[in-house]
């Protein structure tokens, strides 16, 4: 009598297998809205990945110079779009001062992105055609991680910018 258990159990016990293995495994991003990138933030610090491990780069970053030039920079991005950012530093290569943006966020392939524009005096944002675009890595009340792929040396390498909430 087991035996007949058994054997009725098998197929149903690898049904159940098939079906289970066989499902979606779809990959899903974490769903991060608009809100969570309002208010004011401070870039704290800018990582590299894709070069090597000591390898030196001097970079010019979002047009503004050297990443100590946007380190300690304070970003303030309100509900209407019509943002800024101030550099803060007064390094060598540093332009000290606040810079007007309008920025907007939207999904591009499953993924959330962050991008803005430079508005300098009193320019249209429709008259801007260049701007910055990031994927957004995370985003929380406190932190905010925003990745951007670069061709350096004929290589594509990210950079990491790393703000926590003021």
């Amino acid at each position: 009598m087991l035996n007949i258990v058994l054997k009725g159990f098998v197929p149903l016990l690898l049904t159940a297998f098939a079906f289970f293995s066989c499902t979606s495994s779809k990959k899903t991003t974490a769903a991060v809205s608009r809100d969570e990138l309002k208010g004011t933030w401070q870039l704290d610090n800018i990582t590299y990945e894709g070069l090597p491990q000591d390898q030196k780069v001097k970079l010019t970053l979002l047009g503004e110079g050297p990443e100590v030039c946007l380190k300690g920079s304070t970003w303030v991005l309100p509900n209407n779009g019509n943002g800024s950012y101030t550099i803060n530093s007064n390094d060598a290569g540093c332009s000290a001062g606040q810079r007007s943006i309008v920025w907007s966020y939207r999904v591009e392939n499953d993924q959330p992105i962050f991008q803005y524009k430079k508005l300098p005096g009193g320019v249209k944002a429709e008259d801007v055609l260049e701007g910055y675009k990031f994927t957004i890595v995370d985003a929380a009340a406190e932190k905010l991680n925003l990745k951007s792929n670069v061709n350096f040396e004929g290589s594509t390498i990210s950079i990491y910018y790393q703000f926590s909430k003021k």
